[in-house]
């Protein structure tokens, strides 16, 4: 079997070569694929150097599937060309994800959605996954209809360039950060929250915040699921983290939904411990904590939820899909 990794050189690629070491056959064939600024350079995978090719049209050859983590530009220019020559792709970016024939997958919720005729699948927003995770047993034991998340989110997920500024501005004084403008976001996030994360858009909506409302719909297949999300960029380098106050029809009984949480694959709940992206880091699993009953409803459940965004929220996730496509 023959697998690409598109991307290999970033935050995700990286991730995405560690989990293919752990999930995977270790007798899989890799071909991995950057930016010419990384062609001809080596990275390892099982203990192999393999020779990084630049992406571009006459490089591409025939593989079993395409781990795509290139951004939605390259996903769009080169997905095809991988499909054309019978590959799966599974793209990490949002340039499919709401298209209505291309599946949009969080494995342990929906991966039976894919079919054979399912050559090019999603990977949802990586906020998104770690909440999707946390809800989806609830909604199989109380049924959904109205959410308020409110995220928290890594730098991280802005990619290398974002950490780097973290990673400086957490050297300055007071006065100098105060005083920043070479960061990587339009203020400083180093002991900071900035009160957006993403692109606004012209409802006033951050185009990250909207990847809630859309992708929450299509992954638990709720499609008039109520959704009013914010989001804010956080001074943290790993680890999205979600407050979410959720409304459900059926009157909510803690004790179940605690069990029903614990009892859900790749998640965990805490109840002695509050969980932070510290925690997270390097989890495989979405920690939930602060699980209580709501003070106006007894069908509403209010939650915290964090989760690693280079891992569940991208990596892990995207691997977890093709080893269920090895294993069919």
């Amino acid at each position: 079997m023959k697998i690409a990794i598109v991307g290999a050189t970033g935050l995700v690629g990286r991730n995405i070569i560690k989990q293919c070491e752990r999930l995977l056959p270790n007798d899989i064939e890799f071909h991995l694929f950057a930016s010419n600024k990384s062609a001809g350079k080596t990275l390892k995978i099982n203990n192999q150097d393999v020779v990084i090719k630049e992406l571009k049209s006459e490089n591409i050859g025939k593989y079993d599937m395409a781990l795509f983590s290139a951004g939605g530009v390259r996903s769009k220019a080169f997905a095809e060309n991988f499909i054309s020559q019978g590959s799966y792709v599974i793209d990490n970016s949002s340039a499919f994800r709401l298209q209505e024939d291309v599946p949009l997958v969080v494995y342990g919720i929906n991966q039976n959605e894919i079919t054979s005729s399912s050559k090019l699948i999603a990977n949802p927003n990586c906020t998104t996954m770690g909440l999707v995770m946390a809800l989806k047993p609830l909604h199989d034991t109380f049924n959904l209809v109205s959410m308020t998340p409110v995220a928290y989110q890594a730098v991280s997920g802005s990619g290398t360039a974002a950490v780097n500024s973290l990673k400086e501005e957490e050297s300055l004084d007071h006065t100098s950060l105060a005083d920043y403008k070479n960061g990587y976001y339009p203020r400083p996030i180093a002991r900071n929250v900035i009160p957006l994360a993403g692109n606004l858009l012209e409802n006033e909506y951050s185009d990250e915040e909207m990847k809630f409302v859309h992708e929450s719909r299509k992954i638990l297949d709720i499609p008039k699921l109520i959704v009013e999300p914010s989001n804010a960029r956080v001074g943290v380098i790993t680890g999205h983290g979600v407050f979410c106050s959720a409304v459900f029809e059926e009157d909510i009984d803690t004790e179940r939904a605690i069990i029903e949480l614990n009892s859900f694959e790749g998640v965990q709940y805490w109840a002695e411990t509050l969980a932070t992206p510290l925690d997270a880091e390097n989890n495989t699993d979405v920690l939930v904590s602060r699980l209580r009953r709501g003070l106006s409803s007894p069908k509403i459940i209010n939650f915290w939820c964090v989760s690693d965004n280079l891992l569940k929220g991208a990596a892990l996730n995207a691997v977890q899909i093709a080893k269920y496509l090895v294993q069919k």
